[in-house]
Parts: C-alpha cells; structure tokens; sequence
C-alpha cells in the first residue's frame, strides 16, 4: 500500500461570513431521522494545478476559505447542532417547544443554530510531498479498469476531526469547541494539485445535498475571480416539506391502520436492531427510555448467521466502458419486452456477478439487492432540496435466477440480464409512486424509533447499493482553470457495500454536464470478502468483451 506523507497546517472553525442569523430550532424530516446512525457523507476532489498559481500574488487556501465563509450564509444550519428528542412524552428544551407533534416524538432529530454555541465548520488546511501522479493516474480508466483502492488509500486525505452525532453527548472539549457537523480539508500537494475532502453528518446531507453545497461554494469562487456580483445561492432547507406529503394525518395520537395496512406489501426490509439474536456480533442496545416496556417486536431479526463481521474485505473500483454500458443495456432489454434503463443494467450485472463470486449460483435462496432510492424526483422536492431524503428497497430474486448464465457458441458464457434487470425496475416502480411513499412516511411518523428499523442488511445474500449518478460530482469548477482529475468516495469498508457513479472526464472534456451519464463510462465501487472478490476478478463476464474486440 501507498503511502503519503502530509502535516496539518492549521485547523479552525469556520462561520457565514455574515452573522444575522436569528436562534432557530428547525425539525429535520422524518426520513433524515432515519440516517442518524449512518455512515457520514463523504467525498474527495482531486484537482490538477490551478492555472491561477501562476499569480504570485494569489493565495489558494486564502481564496477558497473565504469563499467558503460566503457560500456558509445559505447554509447557516450546518453551523450549528444536531439534537435529538429524548423523551417518549413529548418533552422538549425550549428551542423546540414550537415543533409540531410528529416531530417531537421520541428519537426525532432537530437542528439548533443561530446561537452563541454554534460549532462552526472545521476548515482544515494540509500540505503534502506527494504528487497528482503518484495518487491518481489520469490513464487509470484505460490501464486499469480493475483497481484496488486499498493501495492508495486516499481516505488518509480526508480531514480527521470528529463529527457530532445527534444521538451521543456533544460536550465542549478542553479549548472549549464542540464537534462540528461538517469538516473541510484542502491539502496542497508538491505538483501544485491540490485535494478537497468534505464529511458531513448524513441526516444533514445526502451525497446530492452535499455535492449541491460545494458547487455552490465554487460558483461563488468563480464569481469573485471573475469580477462578477455574488451569485445569488438557493438552497431549499425546508424539512417540513418532505412530511408533509406522508398520508392521513402524522400529528395525530394513533396512526391509521388502514394506511399502516398499504405499507405492508411494499419492497422494504423491516430489520429490527432491538430484536435480540443469539447470533450478534455486539449487544443488543435499547433505549433506556424503553427498557420498562414490553416492546413488541417491529420487524424481522438481523440475520446475523449469513454476516462474517470480522472477515477480511477487499475494495476494488470496477470501470465499465460506455461501450459495455451500452451493450449491458442492450442485453438487459434483449427482444423489447423489458423496459429498464442503463442504471438498472448496470446494477443487475454486478449484483449478478457478485452473487457469483459467493458461490450462490446453486442456491434457491433468496438474494437482496438493497437499493438506496432518492425521493426528490417522487415527491417533487427539486434537486435544490437540502436534506438526506432516501430510503432503500428490496430487490428480491433467488441466487439462481439473479446468477444466471447462458452457454452461446464455443462454449462461452453469455449474460442473462434481462430477468434481474427487470426485477429491479419491476421493484423501483413498486415503491416509486407518491401514493406509496406517502403511506410509507405516515407509518415511519409512528414508529418507536426512526433508527430502530434498518431498510438493509450486508454478508453473504445482500448488497447494499448506493448511486451518486447524476449528482454532479464532476460538475465541480472553481474558477482556478483546474480539472478535477478524480472524484472518489469514502465509504464502509463492509461485505456488500457497493457504489455507482460516472468515471472521470477525459482531459480534452470540460467540467460542463455531459449528455449522457455513461459519456465516460461508469465507476463501480465494490467492497466484498477477499475470498469472494478473488473470484469476482477472475469472472470473464464481469468487464464485457465486446464483438468489435479482439
């Protein structure tokens, strides 16, 4: 494994650069509270050298910190606290007295800030010997469509600060500052390329609220160099909205069981994490506030049997070419009948292939694809919509069905994707309808705990798959006349983590928003066990070779 070296040049606490915010206590929605134990979001840009070093009179970190400072004045909420209600009555601090019921039932999240004890954000800047080449080849697309993201381990770039959790103690520490909810790190490296790290706590931000705020924060940067008025940034921070839609009526003391009865056909784990289990890796954990009560159980035990917590796990990013996106599509929707897109095809080929890297091909079984869905394009939201609004839901086939192959001429194995495509998009459509998400929120407002219940579960029969496509992340321009030569995401390292996104741009393709999201084919991030992902590699189907190929 590579390794870097890199110093800390100074760590602060960043705030809007205009402090008029008055003290608010604003209700996260119902879906955010869900996140509160989730991974943080993350995700890394590694920049080429910016023209404008060239102008010894330009200060990088000068200039990105404080245009920094201005794009903080439409995020004023990041600044502040996250608090969660923590009691079963109703009883709330001060702040939130003003909440509607729904939300100030117990484990609902809100956030605090416009206060004297905001946190701030931690700004971070680093300096490394290290090179843009010797991280990130630009050819790495062409020369190594398998790469093992373990021997660069780019996570060392992200910053180290500890972020607050709505859900543990946020004490003051010795210098008298509390955990932040979001942490920047910009380390300058020796070729004059730089890298920008960002995490931020997930009930806050999904991956599109998050890359939505860095943008922002480089429109203002271009702005400034260019000599051009502030733009004009409009964040919607509006919680509220998303509960709005949930069906019936969520302030209500009981809920409704007719709708409650809608939601039981829907493609959706119901994983209890208060459930006990002979098999847990780690104590069963209830919440004091429920110990006196008989709590009945709110859905399936963790299947722990089928989860190896402590097994070796390999990180690999698989690149898919356009052409074999393309062609992945094609055998996806083989004779018309089936109608999915080539995100679906995508998701089918690796689900398929991972499945037979576990040498599930024989197994009756069902198998899980666990499918993070956005819901700002089902309820309207708008891609403005600052939050972490998402669910995840079951796709659900046999190991036989989903590994499936087919014997052509010679011999050689061919794809059966068509079947496992369709179920994905047979299982989105199920779940993609305001109706249904509707009856889904009202049941979540009645839940005990929006973190008792997991939508998903990792080992041997499940992946849990989340996309960033279509979320910008090479959208990104500051102005400096610098390419971002690589995106990357820091996610678990855990048996069945898996993510999706663009590959990077060419160097002779601007930062503009391509046609097409496959334009540069696509980037697959896979964490499975290292005995599992030495079959996966071996796999002759897992990168297609195509007719024109020789």
């Amino acid at each position: 494994m590579a390794s870097f070296d890199l110093s800390i040049v100074q760590s602060e606490r960043l705030f809007p650069r205009t402090k008029q915010v008055e003290e608010q206590a604003t209700a996260l929605s119902l879906v955010d509270a869900t996140t509160a134990n989730f991974a943080l979001t993350n995700a890394i840009w590694l920049f080429e050298r910016p023209s404008r070093v060239d102008d010894k009179n330009f200060k990088l970190v000068d200039h990105l910190r404080e245009s920094f400072r201005v794009a903080l004045d439409a995020y004023p909420q990041w600044c502040g606290h996250l608090k969660a209600v923590t009691t079963t009555n109703g009883t709330v601090d001060d702040e939130a007295k003003h909440l509607p019921p729904h939300a100030r039932r117990y484990g609902r999240i809100y956030a605090h800030y416009g206060t004297s004890e905001d946190s701030g954000v931690e700004f971070i800047t680093a300096k490394s010997s290290a090179t843009l080449d010797e991280i990130y080849s630009s050819s790495r697309t062409a020369d190594q469509p398998l790469w093992d993201r373990q021997k660069v381990p780019l996570k060392d770039f992200v910053p180290p600060t500890s972020i607050a959790s709505a859900l543990r103690p946020n004490k003051p520490s010795e210098g008298g500052l509390r955990d932040p909810l979001l942490a920047i790190q910009i380390t300058e490296l020796s070729c004059g390329g730089f890298i920008l790290a960002a995490k931020i706590t997930h009930p806050l931000a999904d991956i599109s609220a998050l890359i939505r705020f860095v943008k922002d924060w480089a429109l203002v940067s271009g702005s400034t160099l260019a000599g051009e008025p502030e733009p004009s940034l409009v964040p919607v921070f509006d919680p509220l909205r998303l509960d709005a839609s949930a069906a019936g009526d969520i302030n209500a003391d009981k809920p409704d069981a007719t709708i409650l009865q809608e939601t039981e056909s829907l493609p959706l784990h119901r994983y209890d994490w208060w459930a006990p289990s002979p098999n847990a890796p780690w104590p069963t954990s209830v919440p004091d506030v429920f110990e006196v009560e008989d709590l009945t159980p709110a859905g399936q035990v963790m299947p722990w049997s089928e989860w190896d917590v402590n097994a070796p796990v390999s990180d690999y990013l698989v690149h898919l070419s356009r052409d074999q996106v393309e062609f992945l599509h094609k055998e996806a929707t083989a004779g018309g009948s089936s109608k999915c897109s080539q995100h679906d095809a995508v998701v089918a080929h690796i689900w398929s292939c991972i499945i037979r890297a576990r040498n599930l091909g024989g197994d009756t079984g069902p198998v899980h694809c666990d499918l993070v869905y956005g819901l700002r394009p089902v309820l309207q939201l708008g891609d403005n919509f600052v939050g972490s609004p998402s669910i995840m839901i079951n796709v659900e086939m046999s190991g036989v069905e989903v590994a499936a192959t087919a014997e052509s001429k010679g011999s050689v194995e061919t794809l059966l994707l068509q079947p496992i495509a369709q179920r994905v998009r047979e299982t989105i459509r199920k779940i993609g309808q305001p109706a249904q998400v509707a009856a889904f929120l009202h049941r979540l407002a009645y839940e005990k705990s929006p973190q008792r219940l997991w939508q998903a579960f990792l080992g041997r029969r499940h992946i849990l798959v989340t996309s960033w496509v279509r979320a910008g992340i090479y959208e990104v321009d500051f102005g400096l006349g610098s390419r971002i030569r690589y995106a990357d995401d820091v996610v678990p390292n855990m048996d069945g983590v898996i993510l999706i996104k663009e590959a990077p741009p060419s160097r002779d393709v601007s930062s503009a928003s391509p046609q097409s999201w496959t334009e540069n084919g696509v980037d697959v991030a896979i964490h499975i066990c290292q005995d599992d992902m030495q079959r996966l590699l071996q796999d002759p189907l897992l990168l297609p070779r195509l007719h024109n190929e020789t």
